[in-house]
């Protein structure tokens, strides 16, 4: 349950204490430098889907060396509300409505929505890049939005959760392993 500024307030207000509130959706490299550079001047809540921040261009390497997932890594709740001081929603945007300032989240362990009430949203939430997939799934990015899970290639995990992309990471690390077993060439496109 949010505390009471981040609930839907009448227009035009700014949050509890006295600054303006900044909806950030997308907790990676964006989001969180969004947060550390807007939290003197506004009172800041970051959104993500992911419980973790993953440095993506290095996660390749983990499919061979599945132990340096722990270096791409960190939860970002402790790092977001302790060391930076701003909120952090661990759920996923369902609706943004621009013109009343307010989104839908869904925490990750409810089953309904909140409204969350804004002043200013900037949206950092990457992209896909799977181009044969019909929600852009690949290897690359994981699958975390309640609708690309339904048809992901992937259904039995939840890379939501940081042990659900150390599981799916595993998962394909043995699948290379064996390949390798059997001495067989592997096309990377």
């Amino acid at each position: 349950v949010l505390s009471a500024p981040w609930r839907v307030a009448t227009r035009g207000k700014v949050g509890a204490m006295g600054k303006p509130r900044c909806l950030l959706i997308g907790g990676q490299f964006t989001g969180t430098f969004c947060a550390r550079d807007l939290k003197k001047r506004f009172y800041v809540t970051v959104v993500d889907a992911k419980e973790y921040f993953e440095y993506t261009p290095g996660v390749l390497r983990a499919y061979v060396k599945p132990c340096h997932l722990d270096a791409l890594t960190f939860t970002l709740q402790p790092v977001l509300e302790r060391s930076m001081g701003v909120k952090f929603i661990w759920g996923e945007v369902k609706k943004l409505n621009g013109e009343e300032k307010y989104a839908e989240i869904k925490p990750i362990f409810a089953s309904t929505c909140d409204k969350v009430s804004f002043d200013y949203c900037i949206i950092c939430s990457g992209c896909n890049f799977g181009p044969f997939k019909p929600m852009g799934e690949s290897l690359w990015f994981p699958t975390v939005h309640e609708e690309a899970r339904k048809i992901s290639d992937w259904p039995h995990i939840d890379e939501r959760f940081i042990e659900g992309r150390r599981r799916h990471i595993l998962e394909e690390y043995h699948k290379l392993h064996d390949l390798n077993k059997k001495k067989a060439t592997v096309l990377i496109v």
